[in-house]
């Protein structure tokens, strides 16, 4: 360990405040003794890591991070965030969560034309409107570039976009099901909710493979929820009643926890269900045999590429990101 008098680095204290661990677990790490487990040394790691870099280059660039969906999702992408503000150097991100249940279009696009426009940088996760639309090209007209996160936005002019090939992945949730499914004529339930272009895209994709792999399956009703689980549940139950149980669900929206009530309501454990988004709920509906498969992406990777392409933008060297990989969860492999 360097000489205390001569160290010009983090304190103890800082790292531990930034790493949400205590001070004599860092102690521990940076004179490297026993005692502490493999993540939390790395997380300790991370922290002293990013303010070292932060310390030297003295510019830190202010991002906005403005997310609207489910809460579930919400909770996850709340968390990628603090692992970004842990471990990328010379970024600082600022989360603004909504519900989609709650949210209105106006009011969102208002508060990411304001609050963006102080920003270095703006990161969104929002549907499809207008309103949401001008917001982000008037931020990009300004000199704030906007990067698209899981859901694209095209028409916004924005910057980048980070995430999943959403068409791949509903071509993904075809074959699982086309597969499980078999031969035999079947009915899919397909749930959506607003309009987001990640669901579209998912539908067109799992449409496509259905009509060339599996044309014997049959998509029955597309079901729109406001990716609250009481209310899907309320819709589920009213299509149960007076359709009965179909032989595979695909969830492009969230909710998946209202969909799984009403599957059990209706004792419908032989129903396929497939979903989207790998969150505590979603994995304790796999590990409880309601969901089959949950398809999902890393949020903290995605987080944190596009922290990076903001860096990189910063120096001037940036360039369209890669799709991000899409994940396959079953119930045994669906640690977090």
């Amino acid at each position: 360990m360097t000489d205390p008098t001569h160290w010009k680095g983090p304190t103890i204290p800082e790292i531990a405040a930034l790493a949400g661990v205590g001070t004599a677990s860092v102690d521990r790490v940076l004179n490297n003794r026993p005692g502490v487990k493999e993540k939390t040394r790395q997380t300790v790691m991370a922290a002293y890591d990013k303010l070292t870099l932060e310390r030297a280059a003295r510019q830190t660039l202010d991002l906005r991070l403005f997310c609207e969906s489910g809460v579930s999702f919400n909770d996850a992408m709340m968390r990628a965030a603090e692992q970004v503000n842990r471990t990328v150097a010379g970024v600082l991100l600022t989360p603004h969560m909504v519900p989609t249940s709650e949210m209105n279009p106006t009011t969102f696009a208002r508060q990411i034309e304001q609050e963006g426009a102080a920003a270095d940088g703006v990161l969104l996760v929002a549907r499809e409107h207008p309103a949401i639309n001008r917001a982000a090209r008037k931020l990009g007209g300004m000199g704030v570039p906007v990067v698209c996160l899981t859901t694209d936005l095209p028409s916004a002019r924005r910057a980048a976009y980070v995430g999943n090939d959403q068409y791949a992945a509903g071509s993904v949730a075809a074959q699982l099901i086309g597969q499980i499914l078999g031969g035999t004529r079947s009915r899919i339930l397909l749930m959506m909710s607003e309009t987001f272009r990640c669901q579209q895209e998912r539908e067109m994709g799992f449409r496509r493979v259905l009509r060339a792999e599996f044309p014997h399956l049959r998509i029955e009703e597309r079901v729109i929820s406001d990716d609250r689980p009481e209310t899907t549940l309320q819709q589920l139950r009213t299509h149960f009643d007076a359709n009965g149980l179909p032989d595979a669900v695909y969830n492009v929206a969230g909710a998946n926890r209202g969909v799984a009530m009403a599957l059990n309501e209706f004792a419908g454990r032989d129903t396929i269900f497939v979903g989207h988004e790998l969150t505590p709920h979603s994995r304790a509906l796999l590990e409880q045999g309601v969901m089959d498969y949950v398809i999902s992406h890393d949020f903290a990777g995605e987080l944190g590429q596009a922290a990076q392409w903001f860096l990189q933008r910063a120096e001037g060297a940036s360039s369209d990101p890669q799709p991000s990989s899409i994940l396959v969860h079953t119930r045994y492999n669906c640690d977090l």
